[in-house]
């Protein structure tokens, strides 16, 4: 009877055990687009990243930013990543409650992610540079997009605006290709890795890389309200996404002598990605965006954004960007993984 008794205690103890642990999970909707910019997200959900910080990460995904924010605001998720557009400061002017808290893409010098595509016709007539845009059409996704930031500052580093060139929403990445590959537009922006696809296809000739002209935070890490308010969750959410970004950096952004050199696990985040974005890892590997290896946002450059945006009458209020960037929770998660924010 001791050890029927006995047992029946360690069951308990077991079953008790489990009940507390499954209770502790932190299920979590995160706003995701099928990106390889998402590649952290991606990996932090296959390597059991979230998991191993107690949450349960559903991810939920959209096909652009603007989506993102209303689903914010509706509180349908608590946690968005994706690019930065006129449209979601202007969500969070008009009393969406969300912060920017980590990197989640970025244009950077020596890296390449966009670039301007030229029809074939539009280059045999001496279309090749910014001034040679000089009134000819160039196909962007849509008014207030990450791609009409850029070609408004890449212009304005070169004595140009935005007057000088006939801005043309095209409203999707494949439209914009397809425009280009037809020649019914002269030129267009085209994301990795459809530009090489374009080039080795001969559909179009790259004009130029981005990142040659802009370090540019395109997308980020938004928290909404509630994940503001959860301390401990949101530290979670940020440990388990900044191992997210090392893993993928450590095995695929790492360079040696300024070439790429691929890690020993770069083969598992091609399939990783491939998975969630359905394209295949021979296309991915020809455009890995550049990710901050610990997912620390280029804070200062939102101000930057803000201000643009409102000067070429996108947004309707002038923000503060001390208002809506909130590091703390990067710079904490950082201490408590042992690194130096």
């Amino acid at each position: 009877m001791k050890w029927k008794g006995l047992t029946i205690t360690i069951i308990a103890c077991v079953f008790m055990a489990f009940f507390q642990e499954a209770k502790a999970v932190t299920k979590l909707r995160v706003g995701v687009l099928k990106l390889t910019s998402s590649a952290p997200i991606f990996i932090a959900v296959e390597k059991g990243f979230f998991k191993e910080q107690g949450l349960d990460v559903k991810q939920v995904f959209f096909r652009s930013a603007q989506p993102v924010a209303v689903a914010l605001a509706s509180g349908d998720i608590v946690v968005g990543a994706t690019g930065i557009t006129a449209g979601l400061y202007n969500a969070i002017a008009g009393g969406v409650e969300m912060k920017i808290v980590a990197d989640k893409g970025r244009e950077w010098k020596g890296y390449q992610l966009c670039g301007i595509m030229v029809s074939n016709k539009a280059w045999n007539q001496g279309i090749r540079t910014l001034k040679d845009l000089k009134g000819h059409r160039v196909g962007v996704t849509q008014i207030g997009s990450t791609f009409h930031y850029m070609l408004g500052n890449m212009l304005g580093k070169n004595g140009m605006s935005l007057k000088d060139v006939k801005v043309t929403p095209l409203g999707g990445v494949k439209n914009m290709m397809d425009t280009v590959a037809s020649d019914n537009i002269e030129t267009a922006f085209m994301v990795q890795p459809f530009c090489s696809v374009m080039e080795a296809k001969k559909m179009g000739h790259r004009m130029l890389w981005v990142s040659d002209y802009l370090n540019y935070q395109i997308a980020a890490i938004f928290f909404g309200k509630k994940m503001m308010k959860d301390k401990k969750t949101s530290e979670a959410f940020m440990r388990a996404y900044i191992k997210g970004c090392r893993y993928y950096f450590d095995n695929c952004l790492k360079k040696r002598n300024g070439k790429i050199v691929r890690g020993p696990k770069f083969d598992e985040v091609m399939k990783i990605i491939s998975k969630y974005t359905g394209r295949k890892p021979k296309l991915i590997a020809m455009g890995l965006n550049y990710n901050d290896r610990n997912g620390k946002l280029f804070a200062k450059d939102i101000q930057h954004q803000i201000d643009w945006y409102y000067s070429h009458g996108m947004i309707s209020k002038h923000l503060d960007a001390r208002k809506i960037v909130d590091m703390s929770i990067w710079e904490q998660s950082m201490k408590e993984l042992g690194l130096k924010p």
